[in-house]
């Protein structure tokens, strides 16, 4: 039941206090990040934009950033005061976020490179990185998140909107969406603390209003007995949670629950030290459960329980937004048609197959794939037929591969091979031509049969270059030569092609 400050003063100056303390203990933490993303993101963005704007830019942000930290000092100075003004220095933090901000917001604009996409979207990544990170360090304080999520997301929204490539308008609708999901996490993450706060007053008064309230609370909860590390409560969400009828979750070990057992085991540590444990994301597991792992935030405190020293443990399930989070980290890296990886994950995986090829002294072969009669056939039976055939295409090379080799879709009808382990250039050529082979097999779609080649270039690693950029120039020297010698063929790199 939600009252108003002149109904509970003391109820809700405990409350201020908790929420204080998150906050200003959080923004150690959130600042540090801000200073180091802006010196990455002003690194990574000089090729695209002028260094004195850049430079100008970070150092208003630290100007702020250092302005939060004197303001930190200032509050911890202050703390054990009797008259400290909570409300008045939750005022403050506000301000400070709502000026960082706004000066992540400048950035979001003033170092939007033109006609870059690669470094806009970086850009974005970041702005929406800081926002999302903004988020878990504020979440405590609804207000807090807004007054720093919509000036920094807004400008950089707006910008993108207005570049008026349909790119753009893509990727200004999804950090639309984005906000809206960190505006709805904050408000969850907002009304778990204020449970979770009522749950740590409340108990001080009585164990059956304890009960009470963790018997009615959304948020799953127990006490735990030290000695036995057997649940001795559970409320009926804690029971759901872990998939048991209300009664048969009494007795049982929250233990066997933890994917990583050590990492349960240090948290008891910690609690029967005297510490409290909040706020900590924990992977569950149910192996006889359709839905096997579950995330939550896990909480931990110790209190008097039947006259012994119990855990008093409380867990907000955040399985559908961790899976959220997962799958726009596989958007991130993977082909939105094919699955396949892209050129980010790509690059990766290359670097660190070379790295590995030159401790180990073996060779890699690199193969540039483009399919020929790939374009007649989308122009002449549509898109629809066009993206079946380079999901048929991405399924066929992928099938041609061994277990540790990888394939990646570069856009467009490109994709490109990375062989690991190969022992020479034939054996390279002939897997090559085993692509090729099964690459102008006939597709059939319904009714409808279409047939597709390829061109492909190999360079190996380190015969023709040591280096990324190196290799992949070189296979794709010796794809275009494979074109115009007629096109459905396998070229091997030559050094007369430089």
């Amino acid at each position: 039941m939600c009252q108003n400050e002149s109904d509970q003063p003391v109820y809700v100056e405990s409350v201020l206090e908790q929420k204080l303390k998150l906050l200003f203990t959080a923004s150690i933490f959130s600042i540090a990040i801000n200073a180091l993303l802006g010196l990455i993101l002003i690194i990574v963005q000089h090729p695209v934009i002028p260094l004195s704007t850049a430079l100008s830019w970070y150092g208003v942000l630290a100007i702020v950033l250092i302005s939060r930290c004197i303001l930190l000092v200032c509050w911890q100075r202050d703390l054990n005061k009797a008259e400290l003004n909570q409300t008045r220095w939750l005022q403050y933090f506000r301000f400070s976020v709502l000026i960082s901000g706004i000066i992540w917001g400048i950035g979001g604009v003033i170092l939007m490179p033109q006609d870059n996409i690669a470094y806009q979207a970086f850009l974005s990544f970041t702005i929406g990185g800081i926002a999302s990170g903004g988020m878990a360090s504020l979440s405590v304080d609804r207000r807090s998140v807004v007054a720093f999520v919509l000036p920094t997301m807004v400008p950089h929204i707006l910008i993108l909107f207005l570049q008026g490539e349909p790119i753009t308008y893509g990727m200004s609708a999804m950090l639309v969406l984005f906000v809206l999901f960190v505006f709805l996490a904050a408000k969850k993450s907002g009304e778990t603390f204020l449970e979770n706060a009522k749950l740590r007053i409340k108990a001080l008064e009585s164990e059956s209003r304890l009960r009470m309230m963790l018997d009615f609370s959304p948020t799953a909860a127990s006490i735990i007995d030290i000695d036995t590390q057997e649940v001795v409560f559970a409320n009926k969400s804690y029971a759901s949670l872990i998939e048991k009828k209300h009664q048969e979750a009494i007795g049982v070990t929250l233990r066997r629950y933890y994917a990583n057992k050590v990492e349960y085991d240090d948290t008891v540590k910690l609690i029967e030290h005297g510490q409290q444990v909040n706020n900590q994301l924990v992977e569950l597991y149910f192996p006889d459960s359709q839905q096997a792992t579950k995330w939550v935030i896990a909480s931990y405190l110790q209190i008097e329980y039947h006259s012994k020293q119990m855990i008093l443990a409380w867990f907000f399930d955040i399985t559908d937004r961790k899976v959220m989070e997962e799958h726009a980290q596989h958007l991130a890296h993977h082909d939105a048609l094919t699955g396949l990886p892209n050129r980010i994950l790509f690059r990766e995986r290359l670097h660190l197959a070379m790295t590995m090829a030159e401790r180990d002294k073996y060779a890699l072969a690199l193969m540039f794939i483009d399919l020929d009669e790939f374009k007649p056939i989308n122009d002449t039976h549509g898109h629809d037929v066009g993206d079946a055939v380079l999901i048929q295409c991405a399924e066929r090379i992928r099938a041609c591969l061994r277990k540790p080799d990888s394939v990646a879709r570069l856009g467009g009808d490109e994709f490109v091979v990375l062989l690991h382990k190969v022992s020479d250039e034939q054996a390279a050529i002939h897997v090559a031509e085993k692509v090729l082979e099964s690459l102008q097999s006939p597709m059939t779609f319904e009714d409808l049969t279409v047939s597709v080649g390829a061109s492909i270039g190999v360079a190996l690693y380190p015969v023709h270059s040591t280096e990324e950029d190196g290799l992949l120039n070189c296979a794709d020297f010796a794809m275009y030569d494979a074109k115009r010698n007629g096109r459905n063929r396998v070229r091997l790199f030559q050094n007369e092609y430089k």
